[in-house]
């Protein structure tokens, strides 16, 4: 098979590591070899991050430029500056949510949006810290919020991934009343991207 490859971006604290541990996890459960590699920036709250996960056959740990099949971005001016990695075939996930740098200006979504339209993608834009906030009073689970929502928008990732791996490997990452909590956000994170997605088809 193809390497299937996942990149995924955001700002130190917004749970990046957490999310893809979650998405190797869930390869590993459905049988698939997978490499997870942090890159670049620092995990530091606020510091730039991105994290590259690839599943399937394969020793390179890191993506190339374009190659990308399904781009997460909890940030969105961070799409921006990883935009080299989305090619025309590559799913991409924004979250509404932008941590501007100090003392700078700096686009909005629709400047955003019309970026990556230049890629020759149609983004799809979520509100993740929204849905987290709804379920649990606070946006710390806006990357399961997320990860719901790319699993209904994109058709790669459900071919290699039944729902039941992630579930499962949601329950090696979290455990008690966290993990149910996480749970009802990634399934209503999955309600809105299926909403998305059927608008699109």
């Amino acid at each position: 098979m193809k390497r299937y490859n996942i990149f995924i971006v955001g700002v130190g604290g917004q749970g990046l590591l957490t999310l893809g541990r979650i998405f190797g996890n869930a390869a590993i459960e459905a049988g698939h070899n997978v490499t997870v590699a942090e890159v670049h920036g620092l995990a530091q709250r606020g510091g730039t991050l991105n994290v590259q996960v690839r599943i399937g056959p394969g020793e390179a740990p890191t993506i190339p430029h374009g190659a990308t099949d399904l781009f997460i971005a909890l940030e969105a001016l961070e799409a921006i500056r990883y935009s080299s990695y989305i090619g025309e075939h590559t799913r991409v996930v924004v979250n509404k949510f932008i941590w501007p740098p100090p003392l700078s200006k700096y686009p909005d979504l629709e400047q955003i949006s019309l970026k990556l339209r230049e890629k020759g993608v149609k983004p799809y834009f979520v509100d993740a810290n929204e849905i987290s906030r709804k379920a649990s009073g606070t946006v710390i689970s806006a990357n399961i919020a997320i990860l719901g929502f790319s699993y209904a928008v994109d058709e790669g990732l459900r071919n290699l991934l039944e729902y039941r791996h992630l579930e499962k490997s949601l329950q090696k990452v979290f455990s008690g009343k966290v993990f149910e909590i996480n749970k009802v956000i990634r399934r209503l994170g999955y309600e809105e991207g299926r909403k998305a997605r059927e608008k699109t088809d």
